[in-house]
């Protein structure tokens, strides 16, 4: 079943405040609370990493109760409600801290953003892999779902340039204050657009899946498989995303200003290249797709260590390169979960949907959550400092290069092999839906 296109613009909505969060707390939120609130740099890996790994049990729970969901206004919609509530006070108290914020009040106000943040990805995603049953469409539904989350980041990305500009100030602060008003004005409004245009299908099954149901995803070897392979994919960017200010600023010196504009023509070119990765897994199968991506991922991030200091021209075209495999197996992972979970309902009878995209929820919150903490306790080991940029020791700027390039590069390739011959392909789940009666 093709979704249309208006359709499709509707239930992407969401992801363009959603996804803004993402950046923020990679690049922008963890210096600031080092540097401006004044908060240790072991603190802040240590916190931004906890509370992330705390907020990972909630999501399989979140998922069982979305799955045994049924009313009149569907199993996903008033969940993404509740998640864009509960987001909204989050987002204020993590944006809006004050100097002086105690780790205790940082942690509340991250742990209060990213349980609205959950609870909108499970029931989103989840809602996406539903709105169709056809191989194909379903990357082009996540292929969509990822273009709207990168148009998020670029949006977001061009925010504190543009508020410190107007404002006529060099106050980090400002950048950061402006980022979290638009993503509070941006949520309400994205939110109601997909809430009421977006159609919803019946479950899949009629039995309800019991709690239970929790502790037994853990043992399918497919769903284990993909959650490992997503969660290598995940480490691999986010490891040279946590250090990316870091190293072009300290190693290739660049202005943390020039640091930060290096993320836009890696998230456009990943934004632009999604249409071509649909392509791609259309003409051969999504895994393919994916092996492909994480090979050229791991050569051109590689090939940034080949671009001359002070050419930042060329770095930006360098590092650009490397955001167009970055992007495809983000979208199509979850089109591959999709066809998974439809082949567990007809084996078991029960539409975990919902339960299968907590996972992988969960698992990338680890992928997200882990290149913060590990990055930043190596680089606090070997003598690294932050605010010394350039003047740092050789050793401790030679420590930093090694982290951005040879852990993400091993980690892609790692994922690569995992995905090989997967087993769900378009014949197979043409077969599946088909027997599901869709």
């Amino acid at each position: 079943m093709k979704v249309k296109s208006a359709t499709l613009a509707a239930f992407v909505a969401p992801c363009l405040p959603v996804a803004a969060i993402g950046l923020p707390v990679v690049v922008h939120l963890p210096p600031y609370y080092a540097g401006t609130l004044g908060l240790p740099l072991a603190t802040v890996g240590l916190l931004f990493s906890v509370v992330r790994l705390v907020d990972v049990p909630l999501d399989p729970l979140f998922g069982n109760l979305i799955d045994r969901t049924r009313g009149r206004w569907g199993r996903y919609r008033p969940w993404l409600a509740a998640g864009l509530l509960i987001m909204l006070a989050g987002v204020y108290l993590v944006f809006m801290a004050e100097p002086g914020l105690s780790p205790a009040r940082g942690f509340t106000g991250l742990l209060t953003m990213y349980v609205g943040y959950s609870i909108i990805l499970v029931s989103h995603t989840s809602w996406g892999a539903a709105l169709s049953d056809d191989y194909h469409e379903r990357s082009r539904i996540f292929g969509w779902w990822q273009t709207g989350n990168l148009a998020g980041l670029l949006l977001i990305l061009l925010v504190p340039p543009l508020a410190l500009w107007l404002a006529g100030s060099k106050l980090p602060a400002v950048g950061v204050h402006a980022m979290g008003w638009v993503i509070l004005a941006a949520l309400p409004l994205a939110g109601g657009l997909a809430l009421a245009m977006v159609p919803e299908r019946p479950a899949k099954s009629r039995e309800h899946p019991t709690l239970a149901d929790i502790l037994n995803v853990a043992r399918l070897p497919l769903l284990r498989r993909l959650l490992l392979i997503d969660l290598l994919a995940n480490l691999a960017p986010g490891l040279a995303g946590a250090l990316l200010i870091f190293f072009f600023e300290a190693a290739r010196g660049y202005s943390a200003a020039e640091s930060r504009l290096l993320l836009l023509p890696y998230f456009a070119a990943g934004m632009l290249s999604a249409p071509l990765w649909i392509q791609v897994a259309k003409r051969t199968s999504k895994h393919r797709a994916i092996m492909l991506a994480l090979v050229a991922y791991a050569i051109a991030l590689t090939a940034t260590l080949a671009i001359p200091r002070g050419s930042f021209a060329l770095a930006m075209v360098g590092f650009g390169l490397s955001g167009i495999p970055a992007v495809a197996p983000v979208f199509l992972l979850r089109a591959m979960l999709a066809d998974l979970s439809d082949a567990e309902t007809l084996r078991t009878g029960k539409d975990r949907t919902a339960l299968f995209y907590a996972a992988l929820v969960a698992v990338q919150k680890l992928g997200y959550a882990l290149p913060v903490g590990l990055s930043y306790a190596v680089l606090a080991a070997i003598g690294f400092d932050p605010k010394l940029g350039q003047a740092n020791s050789e050793s401790a700027l030679t420590g930093l290069v090694i982290m951005f390039v040879v852990p993400p590069v091993l980690l892609s390739l790692l994922a690569a092999l995992a995905v090989r011959s997967w087993p769900i392909d378009a014949t197979a789940q043409a077969k599946t839906a088909a027997a599901l009666g869709s």
